[in-house]
C-alpha cells in the first residue's frame, strides 16, 4: 500500500485543456518556438511561455531531451530488467548513483511488481552488453536475484495522447538499419548539450560548442534531416497529474501475421499507449505500455484486448512504472 500512498502523494496538479494540449504540441516537438506553440494551442505568446514555465515549475515536465535514431550510429538497443533482493533504502539509493552515472545507461525506470529496475544501454556488440551485466552483478553481489537480458528490435513511440483522449499520432521506430550514418566531433557535442535541455536557445547551445549559431543551426537541421535526431519530448512526470504508468507484459497465441498486424493498428489507434516493444529474449511476445487514471481503466484496457482479439491474446502480466530516474539518448 506504500506504492498506493507514494503515488497520490504526487497526484496534486489540477490541468486545463490548455495545458492538456500544450504537452501534446510539445511532445515530439518540443524545441517549437513559443510564437508557434501559441498559435497551435490558442494563446498569445506570453500566455504560452507562462503555462510551460508554470508546468515546469509545478514539477508536471521535469525537463526535454531529443529522441537519437542511435540505431542509426551502429548501436545496438540492450535492456535488464532487474529485480532486487536483500534490500535496504540505502543498498537501493547506491545501486540507483552507480547506474545514473554509468555513461551506458541511456534509460532507467524504478519499477513495482515482478521488476524493480528497466535498464537500457546502447553497446556495439553484444560482448559489451554482457560485459554491462556482468560488472554490475559484481558489484552488487547478493543484491541482484534476476537480470534478465534482453535485445530490441523495435521500440515504437506513440504521442503522449491520454490527455486529450484523441487517437492521431505521429510515431518513432528505433530499430536497427542498414545503412548506417557517422557524424562528427561537433554533432556529438551538439547532440550532448540537447540531451541536457532540449529547449536550450540556439545561441546558448552554440556557446556551450564553441561554435557560431548559423554552424550549429545548420548541423542540427542536417542532424534532424537524417533522422538523427526523431523529435523532441518533454519528461512528464504522469504521477503529478495522477495517471499511472504501466508495461504489460503480452503473451499470443496462434501468431497468424494478418491477426498481429491489425492488432498493432489497434493498439497504435488507442489513445492510451504510449509506446509499443518488440524484440528478442523478452520475457513475453509483445510489451505495451500504458498511461491510465484507475485500474478499472487498466482492466477495460486488457479486456478490451482479449475480446478483440480472442484467439491471439494469450497470458499477461502487469508492471507499474513509478519513476523515470534518466533519460539520456547518448552512446558517446
Amino acid at each position: 500500500m506504500k506504492q498506493n500512498n507514494e503515488l497520490s502523494i504526487q497526484n496534486n496538479v489540477k490541468l486545463d485543456l490548455k495545458d492538456k494540449k500544450i504537452l501534446l504540441e510539445l511532445d515530439f516537438n518540443a524545441r517549437m518556438p513559443y510564437s508557434l506553440l501559441a498559435k497551435k494551442v490558442g494563446l498569445s505568446k506570453q500566455g504560452a511561455e507562462y503555462k510551460v514555465n508554470n508546468l515546469i515549475k509545478k514539477g508536471v515536465i521535469s525537463g526535454f531531451y531529443p529522441v537519437i535514431n542511435v540505431p542509426k550510429l551502429g548501436y545496438k538497443y540492450c535492456r535488464l530488467l532487474v529485480t532486487l533482493q536483500n534490500m535496504s533504502k540505502e543498498k537501493q539509493q547506491e545501486i540507483i548513483d552507480y547506474l545514473l552515472k554509468h555513461h551506458k545507461v541511456f534509460w532507467l525506470f524504478k519499477m513495482h511488481g515482478i521488476y524493480d529496475f528497466l535498464i537500457v544501454i546502447w553497446v556495439k556488440g553484444l560482448s559489451e552488453f554482457r560485459e554491462f551485466k556482468e560488472e554490475m552483478e559484481n558489484k552488487f553481489e547478493g543484491y541482484i536475484k534476476r537480470a534478465v537480458e534482453n535485445i530490441m528490435t523495435d521500440v515504437v513511440h506513440y504521442q503522449h495522447r491520454y490527455l486529450l483522449g484523441v487517437k492521431d499520432t505521429q510515431e518513432i521506430h528505433l530499430k536497427e538499419v542498414a545503412d548506417l550514418i557517422k557524424i562528427d566531433e561537433l554533432d556529438k557535442r551538439t547532440i550532448d548539450v540537447l540531451s541536457e535541455n532540449a529547449r536550450l536557445p540556439l545561441v546558448e547551445i552554440a556557446e556551450k560548442v564553441h561554435e557560431s549559431a548559423k554552424v550549429v543551426g545548420n548541423r542540427i537541421k542536417r542532424l534532424e534531416q537524417k533522422k538523427i535526431i526523431e523529435g523532441y519530448r518533454p519528461i512528464i512526470n504522469h504521477a503529478k497529474i495522477g495517471y499511472t504508468y504501466y508495461k504489460l507484459f503480452i503473451e499470443l497465441d496462434k501468431k497468424v501475421k494478418e491477426e498481429v498486424k491489425k492488432l498493432k493498428v489497434y493498439i497504435k489507434n488507442n489513445p492510451l499507449v504510449i509506446y509499443l516493444v518488440e524484440g528478442i529474449a523478452l520475457p513475453s511476445d509483445l510489451e505495451i505500455e500504458i498511461m491510465v487514471k484507475s485500474n478499472q481503466q487498466l482492466f477495460e484496457f486488457i479486456e478490451d484486448l482479449r475480446f478483440k482479439f480472442p484467439t491471439l491474446i494469450g497470458e499477461y502480466q502487469t508492471v507499474i512504472f513509478v519513476e523515470t530516474l534518466k533519460v539520456k539518448y547518448l552512446p558517446f
